[in-house]
């Protein structure tokens, strides 16, 4: 039982120290913490954020967290994980990574209420919750590369639902320094909570699925805290988390001599506009495609002049949307995103407005749109492109092909530019010295002695 692979996760999920951590996972996290607490803040102003922080009134206790953005609302800690993990996901505007899943919104509402929530004489420091948030994104990318499936854009179920819960238990267990035994009963209880089926992506409910995984990570590992006990060999068995994967191949994890983190060998990607990170590539490939199209158009789209626009792109079924009538709809359209930026000339929050969705040179242009998926271009976030081509009533063609845009892991965002996000993020619900504190907080973490500052 000691070689099992539970056991094998166990053991590194307790023994890992912050002496592991490299200078540059400690940078890339930061920009990932930086950048989530900015989507999260900015998805408290969202109806399904409403919804389900009306929902989680219903429920009180003397042990509280903050809700983001809320200085007169508190709740029990699986709940504020849970709403702030909805905010994060609101929008679909949280980093992602590859193989495909969004690692920090499952991780990080997660640490955050556990170590606001913990007795004053247990204080979690800035680099307690460092590592504990490495923890959880190590264990959702190393359970990831168990499965060539999951190298692909999910068919059937939201990644997050899977290992974004098993991540936010790892590195819940790890900020209650629990034991090998009880990390392995963490894992065990969060298998239980897994899974939710893709058929809810471009609805209000797909933000559930990052609350949730937020939410019930905690939930298991206080639960695993307890002395509550689960399967010993859930990471080993088909009947475990090989359930969700046909070809499911668990490898142990690297010696904790120089652990080697997966966060070091690729960063993630951070969007710069909230929608499925496919549209993307369309997106940047149709910003190009419009720069030809409008040098002599005083800057205004000649839309009764195009015939038709076509895009080349993977098949991914729930982001080909040819007709969508809701902004979730609308961050999970190829179809919406190519035919915004083609109008517009890039992508923001607004875009998804309704009155931008529903205006007539859209739906006119929705009208031309028709996709392509060449077989070279594969659903994959490391290696698929976009091609936009656009041909006019004289028959001439305008296009254009993204195969990294900028945010992508391999074109990372600069420094000024994820701050202007953030600082965009948060202006509408935080004061501006609120904001430039969170940002001098984040980029100094190692060094604060009590987290609960954030």
């Amino acid at each position: 039982p000691l070689k099992t692979i539970t056991g094998n996760f166990a053991s590194v999920i307790h023994g890992l120290n912050a002496n592991h951590l490299t200078d540059q996972v400690v940078q890339r996290s930061k920009r990932m913490i930086l950048d989530t607490l900015g989507v999260g803040l900015l998805g408290t102003s969202t109806e399904v954020c409403h919804k389900v922080t009306q929902y989680s009134k219903t429920y009180s206790s003397d042990v509280s967290s903050t809700i983001w953005g809320h200085l007169d609302f508190r709740l029990p800690p699986v709940y504020a994980a849970f709403v702030n993990g909805v905010a994060v996901h609101s929008m679909d505007f949280d980093d992602t990574w590859h193989p495909a899943t969004h690692p920090s919104g499952a991780v990080l509402p997660a640490v955050i209420a556990l170590s606001e929530a913990l007795p004053r004489k247990k204080k979690i420091s800035g680099l307690d919750l460092l590592l504990a948030f490495n923890v959880g994104i190590e264990v959702q990318g190393r359970l990831l590369c168990f499965s060539s499936e999951a190298k692909n854009i999910p068919k059937k179920f939201h990644p997050p639902t899977v290992v974004g819960t098993m991540g936010s238990a790892a590195a819940c267990a790890k900020l209650l320094a629990l034991d090998q035994l009880k990390c392995k009963n963490t894992l065990a209880v969060a298998a239980s909570y897994a899974g939710a089926p893709l058929a809810n992506a471009a609805t209000q409910t797909k933000p559930l699925h990052i609350g949730n995984a937020a939410k019930h990570g905690l939930e298991a590992a206080c639960l695993a805290s307890q002395g509550l006990q689960g399967s010993k060999q859930v990471l080993d068995m088909e009947s475990g988390i090989g359930a969700f994967y046909t070809d499911y191949n668990p490898q142990s994890l690297p010696t904790l001599q120089s652990y080697p983190w997966l966060l070091d060998q690729q960063d993630v990607a951070i969007k710069r506009f909230p929608a499925h990170l496919g549209t993307h590539w369309v997106a940047d490939a149709a910003s190009s495609a419009r720069r030809k199209l409008v040098e002599s158009s005083d800057n205004l789209l000649p839309v009764d002049k195009i015939e038709k626009v076509t895009l080349k792109v993977p098949e991914v079924k729930y982001v080909n949307r040819p007709s969508p009538s809701s902004e979730h709809e609308a961050r999970h359209s190829f179809q919406f995103v190519a035919c915004s930026a083609l109008l517009d000339g890039n992508m923001s929050v607004q875009s998804f407005a309704s009155e931008n969705i529903h205006r007539a040179a859209l739906q006119e242009l929705l009208c031309k749109t028709e996709l392509e998926h060449p077989p070279d271009n594969t659903p994959s976030f490391e290696s698929l492109y976009c091609e936009v081509s656009v041909t006019l009533q004289d028959g001439s063609t305008i296009s254009d092909r993204c195969d990294t845009f900028y945010g992508h892991w391999r074109k990372p965002l600069k420094k000024e530019d994820l701050e202007k996000k953030f600082q965009s993020n948060a202006s509408s619900i935080l004061p501006s010295e609120a904001i430039e504190g969170i940002i001098e907080t984040v980029y100094n973490l190692e060094k604060v002695e009590d987290c609960s500052v954030l």
